[in-house]
């Protein structure tokens, strides 16, 4: 006979590399729920360990879990729940500790449209392809007067990056350590006119872009239908004054193409109208990335 759940003394917490943070746990009744924050540049699994020794030994991974566990977890705030008497006959000890890994997948989720092969979701990471950090800043004045390479969330606030990514100016998107997954870069003026042009034109494409519905767009989302999959999202921009504007208007994509000396090309689409627009920004903006295969 199982016997019920008791835990002495105290819960340690454990997280593994610089993916999980910010773990917490809390127990009811014979399920303990683990509360994290994952910051990943790319989808992950992750995985919940227990230590009933201190984390001399870990037991897992463990597997009568649910809630955001498993393939395909991305950046935000999460919870797996843990129903402790499916696995264990009892769980105590004066030192449980739980550990949370989270291990970048290999399957990037891309979709194909036309010749070319997109990621579905915007650029969310950190850091550099050599492991160095991407400084984030959340200070309006430091944002204007940056000439290397930064990133933020909208508002500084981390839930918009879990729906659309961080923001990156220009120094950070094409600085030669580079910021795209291996095996993609980041798209050429060029390479969105071939996707514009395959969806119909600028007139047209910019509806079979757009994600459907207004959870994340101002309403009415005009047009939008999102045929090609692409699912474009409003996640607006930072100004060179450093101050943030138009979220859930508005959504602008860097492309690594110049405009002039001091303004790239970008492209841009609007919650009112189903066109895409080709415009141009100072490179002191914070905007959206998105990534194509090589």
């Amino acid at each position: 006979m199982k016997k019920l759940l008791l835990i002495i003394f105290f819960i340690g917490l454990y997280s593994t590399a610089q993916k999980a943070s910010n773990i917490t746990t809390r127990q009811e009744l014979s399920t303990i729920i683990v509360s994290y924050d994952l910051e990943a540049e790319l989808p992950c699994k992750v995985s919940l360990y227990v230590s009933t020794n201190g984390g001399t030994t870990w037991q897992g991974p463990l597997n009568k879990v649910s809630g955001d566990v498993g393939n395909k977890i991305t950046s935000g705030s999460h919870n797996i729940t843990w129903n402790v008497l499916e696995e264990f006959e009892e769980l105590k000890g004066e030192n449980i500790k739980f550990q949370v890994k989270a291990a970048i997948i290999d399957d990037i989720e891309t979709v194909i449209i036309g010749t070319q092969e997109w990621m579905k979701y915007n650029i969310d990471t950190r850091y550099y392809n050599n492991g160095d950090l991407i400084y984030e800043v959340k200070d309006s004045d430091k944002w204007s007067k940056l000439k290397k390479g930064a990133w933020c969330f909208y508002d500084n606030k981390p839930v918009n990056g879990y729906h659309y990514g961080k923001l990156y100016n220009w120094y950070a998107i094409n600085d030669p350590r580079g910021i795209a997954p291996k095996g993609f870069h980041i798209a050429s003026d060029e390479e969105w006119k071939t996707l514009i042009d395959f969806l119909g034109g600028e007139n047209v494409a910019g509806s079979k872009m757009k994600s459907i519905g207004t959870r994340f767009w101002v309403e009415p989302n005009s047009d939008a239908n999102n045929i090609s999959g692409f699912e474009a999202l409003p996640g607006g921009c930072r100004d060179n004054l450093g101050d943030f504007q138009v979220i859930g208007y508005k959504g602008i994509w860097w492309s690594l193409s110049n405009f002039d000396k001091n303004n790239i090309f970008d492209r841009e689409l609007y919650w009112s109208i189903g066109n895409i627009f080709r415009n141009n920004s100072n490179k002191q903006l914070g905007l959206s990335v998105r990534c194509i295969r090589d």
